[in-house]
């Protein structure tokens, strides 16, 4: 059997969709919205079988500590094609292909814990993580003001930002952002989980303030990159260096995932 991998053409982005669709239970107006915001042929990578595509990915452009790197995402299979390495080999060249254009690390987030045992066979490292700290409202108003710290983090562009806030909301998930912070956070009953959040120095206060006009929930749970000394550290994604012996730090925090 003959694949050919490569970037997709523009017409191709019904059957992508089609395939993002039967891969994943995601919403189609979620779906839609990324193809919309996010999709570029030469960041997206297929593998095709009589023209016909039956695997694909895409790298998201990311910045980590100065270096150029992705985010990779929406890896998929058509289920005619699974457990036949396919996408092994498709990951393997889309690798490839970025490396040459000069990103130096790849990012990832595994679904589940099988997945972070299958990417390791990629040279994907468990070099990432995140902390979990705990407050009630009234703690985390009473909460000093606290510095950003953007080192060891892989961070999105601000388009990227604006396309997470609409594409959580179809989700029923609330953000919160000025051109000084921006915050998602999703609602559970009485508990408020903020799942991504970052500012700028002097407006940690005015991101809690915002968030807390924005939900009547009494207990918050924040994922962040070691801000709080309360914290409970946990896996939190994965990364592989792109060059040859290049070192990688640990306890590196993955920033915007998707659903």
């Amino acid at each position: 059997m003959k694949i050919d991998f490569c970037n997709p053409e523009k017409s191709d982005i019904n059957p992508l969709k089609e395939l993002w669709l039967l891969s994943f239970d995601e919403d189609k107006k979620a779906c839609d919205l990324f193809f919309e915001k996010c999709f570029s042929t030469n960041n997206t990578y297929v593998a095709k079988y009589n023209d016909k595509i039956i695997s694909a990915l895409y790298l998201i452009k990311s910045n980590f500590s100065g270096h150029r790197a992705h985010y990779l995402c929406g890896a998929a299979t058509h289920k005619d094609f699974r457990k036949q390495g396919i996408m092994g080999s498709l990951i393997e060249f889309a690798l490839n292909c970025a490396e040459k254009k000069g990103d130096e690390y790849s990012f990832l987030f595994p679904a589940n814990d099988n997945l972070y045992n299958y990417y390791k066979k990629f040279g994907y490292k468990e070099n990432c993580s995140a902390f979990i700290s705990e407050f009630m409202r009234d703690d985390l108003i009473s909460l000093e003001e606290l510095k950003f710290n953007s080192n060891n983090i892989l961070i999105q562009n601000n388009d990227f930002k604006k396309f997470s806030a609409e594409y959580y909301s179809i989700y029923n998930i609330k953000s919160v952002g000025s051109n000084n912070y921006f915050a998602l956070f999703e609602e559970n009953g009485n508990t408020a989980e903020v799942f991504y959040f970052d500012f700028k120095e002097n407006n940690f206060k005015n991101m809690v303030n915002d968030i807390l006009q924005n939900t009547k929930a009494e207990h918050f749970i924040f994922t962040h990159n070691r801000l709080f000394n309360n914290a409970q550290k946990i896996r939190y994604g994965m990364v592989k260096p792109l060059k040859s012996g290049q070192a990688v730090p640990t306890d590196i925090y993955i920033g915007i995932t998707l659903n």
